[in-house]
């Protein structure tokens, strides 16, 4: 298998590009802002907003697979990355027969519907960057024998270095950063290294359309906060907590995804938050 991954120096990227490695593929990965890492894959310096730079890449690599994790969360980059690469990447994927698998997120909801959503429920953004991923999706399902894959909180099993959330409760608890974790937001995280076997799998399985990766819980921020303080051994009840209404702007409220037509599907197994960080229960 020959797979390239885009957003290859990313939190997601990084697993991606250790695992399949370790399976023995041909990886190539992106870069862009971030130097390479020190591994054996083939390193590209590729800024995806420039669709020609992204068709000389795919043309010289003949990828088998493709798995698009880089995106741009808000600022300028939002539109060209974000939204429009996607669909460059999935046009091109298509004419050189490679399968494209798009990583998305669950801010494609509005949080309404009161349990996970299915990949059939309607999408409704509150957020530019939800609605530039459905954009994505859009543009990706456009083309035959695309994948959207949309996932959730992502964090790690391996203690050091932290994940982005496990920072955060990290640097509130020591009084550190300023902030609290909501009470009332919830959300189904996942482990880096499932979601990372997850694609893996993906990548070679002929599922088209749109998928649900994430874990099997519902949890709000302040108790996922909760449990990965704990993993470190750490009281958490000094957390900081507070409520997503009295912060100004619109939030979905519920998130969480249904994840069980993916474990049909998969081998891989989507651990919750307590068994994948080895706590009791």
């Amino acid at each position: 298998m020959r797979l390239f991954v885009t957003g290859g120096t990313g939190y997601v990227g990084r697993e991606l590009v250790r695992q399949a490695l370790e399976l023995g593929w041909e990886v190539a990965a992106g870069h862009f802002r971030q130097p390479p890492l020190p591994c054996p894959a083939a390193w590209v310096r590729l800024d995806l907003r420039d669709p020609g730079a992204a068709r000389e890449a795919l043309e010289a690599l003949r990828p088998d697979a493709v798995i698009n994790t880089a995106y741009a969360q808000s600022g300028p980059d939002l539109a060209p990355l974000t939204a429009e690469a996607p669909g460059h990447l999935a046009r091109l994927a298509r004419r050189l027969g490679a399968r494209l698998v798009q990583l998305s997120t669950d801010v494609v909801f509005d949080g309404e519907a009161g349990r996970p959503y299915r990949e059939d429920d309607e999408p409704n953004p509150l957020s530019a960057y939800g609605r530039a991923k459905l954009e994505a999706e859009r543009r990706v399902l456009e083309h035959p024998g695309g994948l959207v894959v949309r996932t959730s909180l992502v964090y790690g099993c391996r203690l050091e270095p932290p994940d982005k959330y496990s920072a955060f409760a990290l640097r509130l608890l020591r009084g550190e950063a300023e902030g609290v974790l909501f009470r009332d937001e919830f959300r189904s995280p996942v482990a880096v290294e499932d979601l990372a076997a997850a694609l893996l799998e993906l990548v070679q399985h002929p599922y088209e359309g749109v998928l649900h990766v994430a874990g099997p819980e519902v949890l709000s921020r302040l108790e996922f906060g909760r449990l990965l303080v704990r993993a470190r051994g750490l009281d958490p009840a000094p957390l900081p907590s507070g409520s997503a209404a009295a912060f100004p702007g619109p939030r979905a409220r519920n998130t969480a995804l249904d994840s069980r037509l993916a474990q049909r599907l998969l081998r891989t197994r989507l651990r919750g938050v307590r068994e994948a960080l080895a706590l009791p229960a």
